[in-house]
């Protein structure tokens, strides 16, 4: 079906019409209020978790999008779900929106808190607090680091597959929340295959816990996958319980390096035609490899204009052996211009150098940046590839492409120099572009603030009407991290 433009717009006005009639949030009874729910607070739970310091609400203004940080009125810093219980009772009692965080490495803007009030920190909830091999599963507090979980279940033998780019510094908590995913979820699939159950606590205080510690269940609505992916807008978490799975005893890492863009799309679909499926399977393109040249990160042959960065896992040595085998094959009838493999960790670290690092790389390259992170079915990848070169001969701005070829989704770049220029319309004619390839306009980071201008583009009149339905019921008063998505 063909993205149509007049149709969209007219179901966005519709949108906009109806979020402006049901909030009306003044900003001075907001901060009034919060001032007095935090001495309400501060007899409930401890007094030095009830922050008003503008130096530390600084800190929490903001996440790492590119939208402007909101200096909130109060924060909270949990360290209990007793905590988070008393402060959505007092919020919802002074009528205080709230705004649920936990690492703040979002991209959409959905730990912003664009009408103040409060603040909620769940980052000081880090405990893991089983891991149970039989079951296969962990019990684990929502501000846990990503890595440092993930590295403690490896300790195990056990496996943790969501791998987000942010994992040294992002939480599970968010992870949940945005329903996160990685390089790896080609093979592995994204964080919610991985939420077996959790607990949350609604606005106005009452606990929900949801899901089961067993594998199977199909007793009444699956409400732990209704909330994973909500970003915060439906429950604040307190507890998750996660599955895993055993580690892969072997793995081989490999970088593809190719001529152009389309050669290295046109792999990626001999490698799936093969029957290969990489745990990873990453595509940089020009921009990018020329960046990564030009920040030393990484050692680039001569001649190369897109990487295929990939993973190859399984339980014997000869089974990744012939995997290995398999994608040489595929890159080499594509005339691959070099494939590099690691043969040990240090050199596995090596090739990732440069995935790992390309956020920074571009920052530093470029004076603007804004990154998207769409989604395309994988056929239609070279038509997106073109449609991005399009687009930069048609507004001469530079428009870089990296990400999860395995599964379509790509994390476009739009890059540019000049302070004056706006960069709206460009990325409105990729969403275009993505909507008219049967595509997504977000395959990882969420809607938040971000794109919630755009949600009704793909999802129309009907869905975004039982989508408001749906928080309604969890959040009758629509303060819980309100503005966001709709």
């Amino acid at each position: 079906m063909q993205y149509n433009q007049r149709n969209r717009d007219s179901t966005y006005d519709q949108g906009r019409h109806e979020i402006r009639a049901s909030v009306n949030f003044d900003r001075k009874k907001i901060r009034k209020a919060s001032l007095e729910m935090a001495l309400a607070l501060a007899r409930e739970i401890p007094e030095h978790r009830v922050i008003d310091d503008p130096d530390v609400l600084e800190g929490l203004a903001g996440d790492e999008s590119h939208l402007a940080p909101v200096l909130p009125d109060i924060a909270v810093r949990v360290e209990a779900a007793e905590d988070v219980i008393a402060t959505l009772k007092a919020a919802e009692r002074f009528s205080v929106p709230v705004t649920p965080r936990s690492g703040g490495t979002g991209k959409a803007g959905g730990a912003i808190p664009i009408y103040g009030g409060v603040v909620l920190d769940t980052s000081r909830m880090h405990r893991i607090l089983d891991i149970d091999r039989i079951n296969l599963t962990a019990l684990v507090e929502p501000g846990c680091i990503t890595g440092v979980f993930q590295a403690t279940v490896e300790q195990e033998g056990l496996f943790f597959p969501p791998d987000p780019n942010s994992l040294e510094t992002c939480c599970l908590g968010g992870n949940v929340a945005h329903n996160a995913g990685g390089p790896r979820a080609f093979k592995y699939g994204v964080t919610r295959e991985y939420v077996r159950g959790l607990d949350a606590v609604l606005m106005g205080g009452r606990m929900l816990n949801v899901g089961c510690n067993t594998v199977k269940s199909v007793a009444g609505y699956d409400l732990t996958r209704l909330l994973t992916g909500s970003e915060g807008t439906l429950g604040v978490f307190t507890m998750l319980r996660l599955a895993l799975i055993p580690k892969p005893p072997e793995v081989a890492t490999l970088l593809a390096c190719f001529s152009d863009e389309i050669a290295a799309s046109r792999a990626v679909s001999r490698i799936i035609d093969l029957g290969l499926v990489p745990r990873v399977l990453e595509f940089m393109d020009e921009v990018l490899v020329e960046t990564i040249r030009k920040s030393g990160a990484s050692s680039v042959p001569e001649g190369t204009g897109a990487l295929l960065l990939a993973e190859m896992d399984g339980p014997s040595e000869t089974i990744v052996e012939t995997d290995v085998l398999k994608f040489a094959d595929a890159c080499e009838a594509e005339q691959a211009v070099e494939i590099l493999m690691a043969r040990h960790v240090g050199e596995r670290k090596a090739l990732w150098s440069a995935r790992r690092t390309l956020t920074d790389a571009v920052k530093a390259r470029f004076n603007h940046k804004i990154a998207e992170d769409i989604v395309v079915p994988r056929r239609r990848a070279p038509e997106l590839l073109q449609g991005l070169r399009d687009l930069h001969l048609q507004y001469g701005v530079t428009f870089a492409s990296y990400g999860h070829a395995g599964d379509g989704n790509y994390h476009v770049n739009v890059l540019w120099e000049d302070d004056d220029w706006h960069p709206e319309p460009a990325v409105e004619d990729v969403f275009r572009l993505v909507l008219n390839l049967g595509g997504s306009i977000t395959g990882e980071h969420g809607i938040g603030i971000a794109k919630k201008k755009y949600l009704p583009w793909e999802k129309g009149n009907d869905q975004i009407a039982i989508q408001r339905d749906l928080k309604r019921v969890f959040d009758p008063t629509g303060l819980l991290n309100p503005g966001k998505i709709f």
